[in-house]
């Protein structure tokens, strides 16, 4: 089969590798429909998050994906191949201290696809297929009225910005520091649960824009001052919530200043051990920081498929390009340069 793998630094190839097949009888092969490019593969592209997963040169690629059941192991009664699925990033055990609280992702035997050894060495979901270790808990069956192409949303993205953002107030003013795929999902989510006035800051025209259609009041930092305007249209105090979706020091400790006292900011990107953040000021303010990487994805994943099939939840602002799984290589390129316009491209084998 054809499957994407990391060449090392900034290098991409797409390889004919073997099949995967059932090793245990509690998993599923699926034949791939779609698969994502997620901005944590881009920095494994990079090479900035390769130490945290143990990812090297000859590592499958993705973790976002959806397809057909192609096989089952004895065990799996739910599923029967030809049947419509989407998996989360990660597998679990369902019986461990995590997952009986539903922390999923913090499964003791947590198996990650296409993240590296230290997360469990799964292959890729970039690839022709691929199989899924405990499947009955793990996989979901697709609803006919969701695309594949919007199905690539469900894994990581869009669902954990739903995650990230229940329970919040209505009415909340929100401020989105970057507008990449995660910032503009957190736009779209937001704005679905009910927020007041949605502040997007990027220095990408292309990028502002698609917010401004998605009903934000765009910045462009270049040319203004985000913690002046936000200010300035939320009486002095700033914005009640503050999400920084880029996780560099820069834009983390921008964060800060736009948030208002007692207000929360919420970090919806990896930030990298080497960064040094000075929390001294939100602390006496008394700022809610709310880490919100991995949360239980498999848990929230049917509403948002249902938000989705219903219409509610529209992704295709946010998935830029369609492309073949061969291209691989040039896409991983235009989201690392941000080429023609690219924000998340689909793979499709």
């Amino acid at each position: 089969m054809k499957a994407v793998i990391y060449g090392g630094k900034a290098t991409i190839k797409v390889e004919n590798l073997p099949a995967p097949k059932l090793q245990s009888d509690t998993d599923v092969i699926v034949r791939v429909k779609a698969a994502s490019i997620c901005g944590t593969d881009v920095r494994l592209y990079w090479g900035t998050m390769n130490d945290m997963f143990g990812f090297e040169a000859g590592d499958p690629m993705g973790h976002e994906f959806t397809g057909v059941i192609e096989d089952v192991g004895k065990a799996v009664t739910n599923f029967k191949p030809g049947q419509r699925v989407v998996s989360p990033f990660s597998t679990h055990c369902g019986n461990c201290f995590y997952c009986e609280r539903g922390h999923v992702t913090h499964c003791e035997n947590l198996h990650a696809f296409g993240l590296g050894k230290a997360w469990g060495g799964l292959g890729g979901g970039q690839a022709e297929y691929v199989r899924v270790p405990r499947a009955e808990k793990v996989l979901l069956k697709l609803d006919d009225r969701v695309s594949d192409e919007h199905a690539t949303v469900l894994p990581d993205v869009l669902t954990g910005m739903f995650a990230s953002f229940e329970g919040m107030p209505g009415g909340s003013s929100v401020a989105i520091l970057g507008c990449g795929p995660t910032g503009l999902g957190a736009v779209m989510v937001a704005r679905l649960l009910g927020a007041g006035e949605i502040f997007a800051i990027d220095h990408h025209e292309d990028r502002l824009a698609v917010a401004r259609k998605l009903g934000a009041t765009p910045i462009n930092f270049d040319k203004e001052d985000p913690v002046d305007v936000v200010k300035s249209r939320t009486a002095g105090r700033g914005a009640d919530i503050v999400g920084d979706a880029v996780g560099k020091i820069g834009s983390i400790n921008q964060a800060f200043p736009l948030v208002r006292a007692r207000g929360t900011v919420m970090m919806l990107g990896y930030i990298d051990p080497k960064e040094n953040i000075n929390i001294g000021a939100p602390s006496l303010a008394h700022v809610l920081i709310k880490p919100c990487l991995v949360p239980p994805i498999r848990l929230y994943q049917p509403r948002v498929m249902k938000l989705i099939a219903d219409g509610k939840l529209d992704p295709t602002p946010m998935l830029s390009h369609t492309m073949p799984l061969s291209e691989a290589p040039q896409a991983y390129k235009m989201m690392a340069e941000r080429l023609d316009g690219a924000i998340k491209i689909v793979l499709k084998p």
